[in-house]
């Protein structure tokens, strides 16, 4: 998108959320709260975002490294000061100024593209996304004249008791025109009771100026900013709920949405089936017919191929699952690559990590792990080999193909000519009497 800059402010401490660390990084779905304004702007092909930082600002500085333009505000005086921190930035950009915040990580692109569309074809000097909220607590109050045009934004804490009766609220979603906006921001004064610079004073100096101020609402669980564990928990639930609607959308069965988990960077192909109390993490992708639960737990960097079954109480990290596995009960399997139709016994435990580094495992094709084996990386199982129920694969002793190991240390006990068969009962004896 041309002649647009994104401006994300990011500098704020949160004190509510009781937290050493910076509010934009903690944590929603797998993300950084900060990490879903960086991707809403590149969304819309924004191709310059800059990031003004403050709390802390080393700690988010080495996280926005190589990702985005960074800005410190020294002194935190609040939002407009923090706009014109970016100004030597932005140098002779004449363009607009997208204003977002850091810590509204439920924006949808539609709604600021509607913004974007609305402040152009009307040619506003300031544009501002705004919401009609059942519970207006801690928002500011959008003031309109008799004619409906905006004429100010008020902060709560100093707003009369008529103007905190006002439904219609301010997201902190702004356009302005560049430079117009920081000739304005000269003229603002700390006149409130937190004693800073509020950039929704810039809009009360436009009104004056008869400058053209324009808005667009957009649904109230959007723009709510997180300020506190409360309200980051309450934005989990939504952005839950987003994530769950959209892979069922894609075909993905998911059996109980309450007690089901998985994360913003997961993917999951049509026709899998997650059953109750599964959780994943991270970038996982899951393929196509899968079925994944109850009690699962599929972490970062797995990659789990079509028509695999991973059952209750099994965890999978850093691991690649080739089509028509299965690991039915009670294992770990870390930092592991298990070929097509391989089958994993219950209770087998991958011991991937010697003290000082994770090591792998390669588990071939049509394997058959036996029930309590324990496979110490790093390791290489055949094609089709067989180890028998509790044996204890160490080190470098690879298993080769279609050998049947057995026994504390694991040894060769002969070669498997075919696949495993279960034993028939043998027939019981009449005694005689």
């Amino acid at each position: 998108m041309k002649d647009i800059v994104a401006l994300i402010l990011a500098a704020g401490k949160g004190v509510r959320m009781k937290s050493s660390t910076p509010k934009v990084l903690h944590n929603l779905c797998g993300r950084p709260l900060l990490d879903y304004s960086i991707g809403l702007a590149r969304q819309l092909s924004i191709k310059r975002i800059i990031t003004v930082i403050g709390y802390n600002h080393e700690v988010v500085k080495a996280y926005l490294k190589g990702k985005v333009e960074v800005v410190r505000q020294r002194n935190l005086s609040g939002t407009a000061d923090a706009l014109l921190t970016a100004k030597d930035k932005l140098g002779n950009f004449r363009g607009d100024i997208l204003v977002i915040s850091g810590d509204v990580p439920l924006l949808r692109r539609f709604s600021l593209r509607k913004l974007i569309s609305r402040h152009r074809k009307t040619k506003a000097d300031c544009s501002i996304l705004t919401a009609l909220a059942n519970t207006p607590f801690g928002l500011g109050r959008i003031i309109r004249d008799d004619k409906k045009r905006i004429v100010k934004v008020v902060e709560e804490r100093d707003a009369s008791t008529a103007q905190r009766s006002i439904r219609e609220v301010n997201s902190g979603i702004y356009i302005f025109s560049c430079p117009r906006i920081f000739n304005i921001l000269k003229n603002i004064s700390p006149d409130n009771r937190k004693k800073e610079l509020y950039l929704t004073d810039a809009v009360s100096l436009l009104s004056k100026q008869r400058a053209k101020i324009e808005s667009v609402f957009a649904p109230e669980d959007e723009i709510l900013g997180i300020n506190s564990k409360e309200e980051l928990a309450r934005a989990h639930e939504i952005m839950q709920d987003r994530i769950l609607n959209n892979l069922m959308r894609k075909g993905v069965t998911i059996l109980d949405r309450r007690a089901t988990y998985i994360d913003d960077r997961a993917d999951i192909g049509r026709d899998s089936i997650i059953y109750p109390y599964t959780f994943v993490e991270g970038e996982v992708r899951i393929g196509r017919e899968c079925r994944i639960g109850p009690f699962a737990r599929i972490r970062g960097k797995t990659r789990i191929a079509n028509k695999v079954e991973i059952g209750n109480f099994v965890e999978v990290v850093r691991s690649d699952v080739g089509g028509l596995s299965k690991i039915k009960h009670h294992s770990y399997i870390g930092d592991c690559v298990v070929k097509s139709k391989a089958n994993i016994g219950a209770g087998t435990i991958i011991a991937n990590f010697d003290g000082k580094q994770k090591n792998q495992t390669v588990i071939g094709e049509k394997a058959f792990i036996g029930s309590g084996t324990v496979l110490i990386a790093p390791v290489k199982i055949g094609e089709g080999a067989v180890t028998g129920a509790g044996c204890v694969v160490t080190a470098g002793k690879d298993v080769p193909p279609h050998t049947i190991v057995v026994g504390v240390p694991a040894r060769i006990l002969r070669k498997n000519k075919g696949r495993i068969r279960e034993s028939k009962p043998q027939r019981v004896r009449k005694s005689e009497s």
